[in-house]
C-alpha cells in the first residue's frame, strides 16, 4: 500500500508547543560594519504588515513539510521606543519539538520566503515569552511608501486580468502607476552647507559606508542589468521601449533628457559611455584593511586613520585643491555610476575673461571697496589665474598691459586643444554590477581624478584640464540611505571660494528641499559668510513663508574636539549631551531670530528647525564592533541614542513622507467604492444589453467618442488661449510699468558700474564678485507679477476644467437617455448616476493636469519660470551685448537701450515656458482620460452600469480586492 503525504490531524490542545521570534537581521556591509537600514521589500515585518496572507500560506506549506503548525501570530513592541517591533509565532506539534525539528522548520521557512517573496534573510529564535524583544534595522518611510505602491500596482494588474469589469480597476491602476513613477522620479534634494574642512565629505563617506549594499545584495540587484552594449540590434533612442528600464540609472536619466530621439542609441553611447575599469588585487587588499581602526575608536578612544570611502576629502594646504569645486549630486543607483558634465567653450571663456575685467578694474585706479566684494575678488585672482593657465596653456602669473590689450572680449580667448575635445560634453562612467568592491574603487578613482590634483606629471595635465572645466558631477551609489528618493548635494565650502564656487552654492540653495548647516559646535558661532549665504538664499525665503515645505537642519559635528570623543566607559559623560543640546538649541534659535531681524522666532518656524549634535565616528565605530549584530546594537543602545545619526534619518523620512501625504489620501479616496444611485437596476441592465449588440455598440460609441474628442479639443484650444492671448492682455500694463521702473533704477545706479565684469553673462546678472548686480537693477522685484500671473491662471484653468467636466457629464447623460428611449423608456434622467460614476475619474485627470509632484502648475512653478525667463532675456539682450564691448561706456549705453526690449522679451519667454508646461501637463491629463482609444470615464461608467444591473435585491458590496488594496495603502510602517 502506497504511503500518503498527508499528515495526521493536529490536536490543537497538544502539549508540544513553542514560541518562535521572527525578526529582520542586521546585515554587515563589506567593511564588516552593521548596516542600520534595510529595504522594505526584504523585511519580514513589512511582509507581515502588507502581505499577511502570503506569510500564512508559506507557514502552512512549512507545516505540511515539517509537522510544526503555526497556531498564533502576534507582534509585540517594547515600551522602549528604541526597540523595533518583533513578530512571534506560537507553533504546535503532535511530537516533541526538538532542536532538529526547529532547524528543519527554520530551513523550510527561509526557503519558501526566498522562493516566493523578496525576503531573503530572517532571524529565527526560540523564546520563552513574547516580551523578549531585540533591536532590528530601520526601514525608510519613503521606501515603505514606494513598496506599498508597487504591491498595489501588481495586485491591480492581476485583478484587471481576472475581471470582466476593467474600467474602474484600470482607472485606479493607472493612477497608482503614475503616482509611483512620480515618487521615483522626484528626488528630495538635500544640500550640505559649511566652510571648507568642516567634514562634509568625511560625514558622507561614513554614512555611505554604513548603508552600502554588500557584495551579495549588489550582485542580486544587478542580475537583470543591461549595459548599453548589451542592447540587441541597432535601435534609435525612441525605439528602445522597455529595454530602457533595464539600463543603468545614469543612462536612463541622460536619455530621457536627450533631445534627438531619432539618433542611434549605440553610436551615442560609444561616444558618451565609459565602463569603469576593475581595481587591481593590491587596491582591493588595501580597501579591505582600510577601516580596521574603526572598532578601536569606541573601545580605546583616540582618532581613526582611514582613507576616503567614495568621496575625496579636502587637502587643506591649498584652496584650489579643495575637493568640491562644483556640485556633486549623490543619488541611489543599483550599480556604481557617474555622470560628468563639462562647461561649454563659451561658458569657460566668459568665466576666464573675468580675470581681464578685474585687472582692468584695478588699473583704472578705482578703490576696491566701491564696487567689489574684496575677499571674493582676491580669491578670484588666485583661482582664475590657475584655471587660465590650465585651460589655455598660457602662463599669465605676471599679466601685463600687452596681454590685456590683446583680449578685447571673451571671444578672443583661445582654449587649448585638450579642452576643446571635451568642452560641452557629458561622460557616463558605469560599473559592471558584478563586483561591488571593484566598481566602488574604480568610481572612487574617477572622482579622485576629477576633484584632486594628480601626483604624476603625465596624469596631471590630463586631469587638471578636466577639473578646471567640470560643471557638475552626479554619482549613483547603492546606498540604502539614498534609496527612496533622497539626493544629497555636496557643495563647495563657503570660504576660500571664488565667484564660480559661490555661484554653484547659490544655485544649489535655489533648488533644494532641505539644508544641513554643518558646524563644529553650534550654529551660533558659524562663520559670517555661511550665515549670509543661508539667510539671503531663496531656500530660506521659501522656508520662512511655508516652513512645512522645506527642511532646515542645524547640525553640530564636534568630534574633532577631545571633549566630544566618547569611548565604551563614557556612559555618564555622553548622557550629559542631552542638557548640552537643549542649551545649544536655545542659543541657535536666538541667533536665527536675530539674523531675521525678529525678537524671537514664531512658533511655527521654531518648530520647523531641526537641531542636533552628530557623532558619526562614534556611530560608525559602534557599528564596526565584533559580535552578533543585534546584540552589539542592544548593548550600546545608550550611546547610539546620542549620536544623532538615527535622528537625522528619521527626521528626513518624516519630512519626505509629509509631502506625499496628500497623494495617498487621494488614492485612498479612489479605492473606496461608494454606492451609485440615480438609476434603476433594470434600466442599467437594458443599457448594458444594448451595448452588447455589436452593430449598435460600434455606431453609437464611434459618434460618442467623436463628440468627446471635440470637447477635449475645445478644452485644449481654450487653455492655450489662456496662456497666450488672455495672459498677454492681463499683464500688458504691468510690463509697461516694469520698463519705466527698470529705466529709472538704471539711471540711478549706472554710475556705480566700474567694470565690464558686472555684465559677465555666465552669472546671469548676479556676479558675486561685484556688489552691484545687474539682476538687481532690471526686473528686480517680480513677486507681484508672479502672484498676478498665477492668480489669473488658477482662476481661468479652474473654470475651463469645470466646464469640461460638466460637458462630459452632459454628453454621457444624453447618451444614456437616448439609449433608454430606444428601449421604450422616455424622459429618464441619469445625470446623478453618471456624475457619481465618473466624477472621480474626471477629478483625478484634472488634478494630474494641475500636477501633483513633478512640474505642477502652482505659484512656485510660475516664480521659477519667471526667474528662468529673466536669466535668459538678461543674458540675450543685456549681458552678452554689453560684455562683448571693449569700452565700458558703450556697454552701458547699449544695456540701457536694450532694457525695453528685454522686459517685453520676458513676457514672450514666460509664455513659451508656460505653453511647454501646458503640453507636459496636457499629456498627463490625456493619459488619465483615455485608454488606447476609449475614454476611461466611459469604461468606468459601463462598469458601474454592470454593477448596478445586478443589484435588484441585495445591496451593493465593496469588492474584496479593493478593500484589500485600501488596507494595504493605509497600512503604517512597522516600528
Amino acid at each position: 500500500m502506497a504511503t500518503t503525504n498527508k499528515r495526521p490531524k493536529l490536536d490543537e490542545r497538544s502539549p508540544y508547543r513553542v514560541w518562535l521570534r521572527l525578526s529582520d537581521p542586521f546585515i554587515r556591509t563589506d567593511g564588516n560594519l552593521i548596516s542600520p537600514i534595510i529595504k522594505a521589500e526584504t523585511s519580514i515585518r513589512v511582509l507581515f504588515r502588507l502581505q499577511e496572507k502570503t506569510l500564512v500560506i508559506i507557514l502552512h506549506k512549512v507545516y505540511r513539510e515539517t509537522g510544526l503548525k503555526t497556531q498564533d501570530i502576534k507582534t509585540f513592541k517594547s515600551s522602549n521606543t528604541d526597540l523595533q517591533m518583533n513578530l512571534f509565532l506560537q507553533c504546535v506539534s503532535t511530537n516533541i519539538i526538538n532542536e532538529e525539528k526547529l532547524n528543519q522548520f527554520k530551513e523550510r521557512l527561509i526557503f519558501h520566503l526566498s522562493k516566493n517573496t523578496s525576503v531573503k534573510s530572517i532571524l529565527i529564535d526560540q523564546v520563552n515569552n513574547t516580551e523578549e524583544i531585540i533591536p532590528q534595522p530601520m526601514i525608510s518611510e519613503p521606501d515603505f511608501e514606494i513598496h506599498k505602491l508597487e504591491l498595489c500596482y501588481k495586485a491591480l494588474c492581476r485583478i484587471q486580468l481576472d475581471s470582466e469589469e476593467t474600467g474602474a480597476v484600470s482607472f485606479i491602476r493607472d493612477s497608482v502607476k503614475k503616482m509611483l513613477h512620480e515618487f521615483k522620479e522626484k528626488h528630495t534634494k538635500i544640500a550640505i552647507l559649511s566652510q571648507n574642512g568642516k567634514g562634509k565629505s568625511f560625514l558622507l563617506n561614513l554614512i555611505l559606508l554604513l548603508t552600502i549594499d554588500n557584495e551579495e545584495e549588489y550582485r542580486n540587484n544587478n542580475k537583470k542589468l543591461k549595459l548599453p552594449k548589451d542592447i540587441i540590434g541597432d535601435p534609435t533612442i525612441e525605439e528602445l521601449g522597455e529595454s530602457l528600464n533595464q539600463l543603468p540609472d545614469v543612462v536612463k536619466d541622460f536619455i530621457r533628457s536627450y533631445q534627438n530621439t531619432r539618433e542611434k542609441f549605440k553610436a551615442l553611447m560609444e561616444s558618451t559611455c565609459i565602463e569603469l575599469h576593475p581595481a587591481d588585487t593590491h587596491e582591493i587588499e588595501q580597501s579591505q584593511n582600510m577601516f580596521l581602526s574603526l572598532p578601536g575608536y569606541f573601545k580605546e578612544g583616540g582618532r581613526i586613520e582611514t582613507q576616503p570611502y567614495i568621496l575625496a576629502q579636502k587637502n587643506l594646504e591649498h584652496s584650489y585643491e579643495s575637493t568640491t569645486k562644483c556640485i556633486i549630486h549623490l543619488r541611489y543607483g543599483s550599480v556604481y555610476q557617474i555622470k560628468v558634465d563639462y562647461f561649454c567653450s563659451e561658458d569657460l571663456k566668459q568665466q576666464l575673461f573675468e580675470l581681464v575685467s578685474l585687472r582692468k578694474y584695478d588699473t583704472a585706479g578705482v578703490e576696491s571697496d566701491t564696487g567689489l566684494n574684496k575677499h571674493i575678488k582676491d580669491k578670484a585672482y588666485e583661482c582664475l589665474q590657475t584655471r587660465f593657465a590650465i585651460l589655455t596653456d598660457t602662463n599669465i602669473s605676471d599679466i601685463n598691459e600687452k596681454v590685456l590689450q590683446k583680449l578685447k572680449t571673451y571671444s578672443d580667448i583661445v582654449l587649448c586643444k585638450e579642452v576643446k575635445q571635451f568642452a560641452g560634453r557629458t561622460e557616463l562612467y558605469i560599473g559592471s554590477g558584478k563586483n561591488s568592491t571593484e566598481d566602488r574603487l574604480a568610481l572612487k578613482a574617477i572622482l579622485q581624478c576629477l576633484t584632486s590634483p594628480q601626483n604624476k606629471d603625465s596624469e596631471k595635465a590630463k586631469w587638471d584640464c578636466r577639473i578646471a572645466a567640470v560643471k557638475e558631477i552626479v554619482v549613483y551609489v547603492p546606498s540604502k540611505f539614498l534609496y527612496g528618493g533622497k539626493e544629497i548635494l555636496e557643495m563647495p565650502g563657503t570660504d576660500d571660494s571664488d565667484a564660480l564656487a559661490l555661484d554653484f552654492i547659490n544655485k544649489a540653495l535655489n533648488m533644494v528641499d532641505a539644508v544641513f548647516v554643518l558646524s563644529e559646535f553650534s550654529f551660533n558661532i558659524v562663520e559670517k559668510e555661511v550665515k549670509d549665504i543661508l539667510i539671503n538664499s531663496e531656500f530660506m525665503q521659501k522656508w520662512k513663508k511655508r516652513p512645512e515645505l522645506s527642511c532646515l537642519m542645524l547640525l553640530a559635528y564636534p568630534e574633532k574636539d577631545a571633549e566630544f570623543q566618547f569611548k565604551i566607559k563614557d556612559h555618564k559623560k555622553i548622557e550629559k549631551l542631552t542638557n548640552t543640546e537643549v542649551k545649544k538649541r536655545s542659543t541657535e534659535m536666538k541667533q536665527l531670530s536675530k539674523l531675521f531681524g525678529m525678537q524671537s522666532l514664531p512658533q511655527n518656524l521654531e518648530a520647523a528647525v531641526f537641531t542636533s549634535y552628530i557623532l558619526p565616528v562614534l556611530h560608525t565605530s559602534i557599528h564596526a564592533q565584533e559580535g552578533t549584530p543585534h546584540e552589539v546594537i542592544h548593548e550600546h543602545a545608550g550611546f547610539l541614542k546620542f549620536t544623532g545619526i538615527n535622528k537625522i534619518m528619521s527626521h528626513l523620512d518624516a519630512f519626505i513622507s509629509s509631502s506625499r501625504k496628500m497623494h495617498f489620501q487621494q488614492l485612498q479616496k479612489s479605492l473606496k467604492t461608494e454606492k451609485t444611485e440615480g438609476l434603476l437596476p433594470e434600466y442599467s441592465k437594458e443599457i448594458i444589453q444594448m451595448y452588447q449588440t455589436r452593430d449598435v455598440k460600434a455606431i453609437r460609441e464611434n459618434e460618442l467618442f467623436r463628440q468627446y474628442d471635440r470637447i477635449l479639443c475645445n478644452l485644449s484650444r481654450n487653455l492655450e488661449n489662456v496662456y497666450t492671448n488672455k495672459l498677454d492682455r492681463q499683464v500688458a500694463d504691468t510690463f509697461a510699468g516694469l520698463i519705466g521702473e527698470a529705466l529709472l533704477t538704471w539711471d540711478l545706479k549706472k554710475e556705480n558700474i566700474y567694470s565690464i565684469g558686472v555684465f559677465n553673462p555666465y552669472y546671469s546678472g548676479n556676479n558675486p564678485t561685484y556688489k552691484l548686480k545687474i539682476a538687481g537693477i532690471i526686473l528686480n522685484n517680480t513677486e507681484n507679477l508672479k502672484s498676478q500671473i498665477f492668480a489669473f491662471l488658477k482662476e481661468e484653468i479652474a473654470q475651463l476644467l469645470k466646464t469640461f467636466k460638466k460637458d462630459v457629464i452632459n454628453l454621457f447623460s444624453q447618451e444614456l437617455k437616448s439609449v433608454l428611449e430606444i428601449c421604450g423608456h422616455r424622459n429618464i434622467d441619469s445625470r446623478d448616476f453618471v456624475h457619481q460614476s465618473i466624477k472621480d475619474v474626471l477629478s483625478d485627470a484634472q488634478q494630474w493636469y494641475i500636477g501633483k509632484q513633478k512640474k505642477p502648475i502652482n505659484e512656485h512653478t510660475v516664480g521659477k519660470y519667471l526667474k528662468e525667463s529673466k536669466k535668459v532675456i538678461l543674458k540675450k539682450y543685456i549681458l552678452l551685448p554689453a560684455y562683448n564691448q571693449s569700452d565700458l561706456d558703450l556697454a552701458k549705453q547699449l544695456a540701457r537701450k536694450n532694457i525695453p526690449i528685454a522686459v517685453m522679451a520676458l513676457k514672450e519667454e514666460m509664455k513659451t515656458l508656460l505653453l511647454k508646461l501646458h503640453n507636459t501637463r496636457w499629456t498627463s491629463f490625456c493619459i488619465h482620460l483615455k485608454g488606447k482609444s476609449i475614454p476611461k470615464a466611459w469604461q468606468v461608467l459601463l462598469s458601474k452600469l454592470k454593477q448596478n444591473s445586478r443589484i435588484i435585491i441585495t445591496q451593493q458590496q465593496q469588492p474584496d480586492e479593493q478593500l484589500a488594496m485600501l488596507k494595504l495603502i493605509t497600512a503604517a510602517k512597522p516600528t
